[in-house]
């Protein structure tokens, strides 16, 4: 009789303790912060599933001992995967007078089928630096930096001549099928138009419209 009055009384008396340890627990949940993220929702644009992709260019090349000049033309790839692509080129410009014809005056050097340069190229690019640019809150757009080299065939001064190529090149994806970029290359090749071959940097810069299909 004497325990079950003991447990009687130690029910009573924790009674309070239990009341005072369930009314903390409720206040420090009501204390608990919930934050409030609200998700922005934005259009990202995103390269087609098709690897093929065909760019129209414009721009100028800067032939060594010449002028300036205007270069148009096309390239067409292909994505081999995420990071590398192959390419092959084509582009044509009009060679103005070498500096040597402006100060002596004398005869053209080159006739004017011979001013007609063109030029054929493969090349492998890598995607260097992918990203994003931020037009709006909303809109986001795809950007990559990339490298590109190769080999290919200049046509120029009356002969073939073998060209090396490397660049670089940024690029912005507006839409699902279709982007734009900007690419900077150096042709290199070999001319002897003043009576000893040598090495010529040829540096053009471009601006292309991609589709991908």
């Amino acid at each position: 009789m004497e325990n079950w009055f003991r447990s009687i009384f130690l029910a009573v008396a924790l009674m309070p303790v239990a009341e005072l340890a369930a009314q903390s627990d409720e206040e420090d949940s009501g204390n608990l912060i919930e934050p409030e993220i609200e998700r922005v929702e934005f259009d990202e644009s995103k390269i087609d599933s098709q690897d093929f992709e065909i760019t129209a260019y414009v721009g100028f090349l800067a032939i060594e001992n010449f002028n300036t000049d205007i270069v148009v033309g096309i390239k067409f790839g292909y994505h081999i995967s995420e990071d590398f692509f192959v390419r092959a080129s084509y582009g044509t410009a009009d060679a103005g007078e070498t500096s040597f014809e402006k100060l002596s005056g004398g005869a053209p050097l080159l006739s004017e089928d011979e001013r007609q340069l063109e030029y054929y190229l493969v090349s492998l690019g890598y995607n260097l630096l992918p990203g994003e640019a931020f037009l709006t809150d909303a809109t986001t757009y795809n950007t990559v930096f990339y490298l590109t080299g190769g080999v290919g065939t200049t046509t120029f001064a009356g002969e073939d001549r073998f060209t090396i190529e490397y660049g670089v090149g940024y690029k912005v994806l507006f839409a699902d099928s279709f982007s734009i970029d900007v690419e900077m290359r150096n042709l290199v090749f070999d001319m002897d138009l003043f009576g000893s071959v040598e090495s010529t940097n040829n540096l053009e810069f471009t601006v292309g419209l991609n589709l991908f299909f």
